[in-house]
């Protein structure tokens, strides 16, 4: 068996909209900081959830502006020696720091495994903790982190979204904890699974959100215009997504990570 250490320091990707500058990973957190627009802290509040310790000392980073973490830590305290000068460090760096010092109270996180079939046949097996992006939401996030040039390419709305004919089995979780496999056909513009991570005691249930479109204008063109879509949200513990057409091939995201997108897959 591997035990793998990992530190986990949450940051937010400043909106297009903001002056430009300065240091920006914390910064631009609006009222609702669970929005699944741009946001890219799910992970964090999660481990918040699980361990009070990470909550107070590391996540509060983000109610922190960048004008503050860009603040130099005491001067009397928190001196770092580097070329024979005394140098002190930023408050963001010497919180950072204090984090990997001290978190020596490690806390288990499970692992949920993702096999993908690429177009060409190739099979990956992939790992992730607590989100797994297909179709529209997958290529939305991969535009969004790319910042500036995102603008060249335009982000579309779920209604824009050209839709998937998918094939969608999902073993249900149910109260009595008996197995409830449910297998569909359906055309979807995105396929959500995660953890709700709302409650502490949620932690151990995986969401499937499904976005569905019911009625589509011009369904002939890729120019059409979904009239309405349902979405729906089911918890589960295991999922099977396949393309119904040969051919149809969507994109998927894990951990709302942009280095764990993978296209073309069916």
């Amino acid at each position: 068996m591997c035990k793998i250490h990992f530190y986990f320091v949450p940051t937010k990707r400043r909106n297009a909209t903001q002056v430009t500058g300065g240091l920006t990973p914390t910064e631009g957190q609006g009222s609702n900081g669970l929005e699944l627009e741009g946001n890219t802290t799910d992970i964090s509040h999660m481990l918040g959830l699980m361990d009070p310790w990470y909550e107070r000392n590391v996540l509060s980073l983000l109610s922190l502006s960048s004008d503050v973490l860009c603040e130099t830590a005491s001067k009397d305290e928190d001196l770092s020696v580097s070329s024979g000068s005394e140098e002190r460090l930023l408050l963001l760096a010497d919180l950072v720091l204090y984090y990997c010092r001290h978190a020596d109270q490690p806390v288990l996180v499970q692992l949920y495994q993702a096999e993908l079939t690429l177009a060409g046949g190739e099979k990956k097996r992939e790992v992730f903790i607590h989100t797994l992006e297909l179709g529209h939401t997958a290529g939305t996030r991969a535009v969004k982190a790319m910042g500036a040039a995102s603008k060249r390419f335009g982000i579309d709305e779920e209604r824009e979204a050209v839709p998937l004919p998918l094939r969608v089995a999902y073993n249900k979780v149910v109260l009595s904890g008996r197995s409830q496999w449910i297998q569909t056909e359906t055309v979807c513009t995105s396929i959500n699974i995660n953890k709700t991570c709302r409650k502490s005691g949620q932690l151990e249930s995986l969401q499937l959100t499904m976005t569905e479109v019911l009625k589509r204008q011009c369904p002939k063109s890729k120019k059409g215009y979904n009239q309405q879509i349902l979405i729906s949200e089911v918890k589960v513990d295991s999922v099977h997504v396949q393309s119904q057409e040969e051919g149809v091939t969507f994109a998927v995201c894990l951990d709302q990570d942009k280095k764990m997108f993978f296209q073309s897959v069916t």
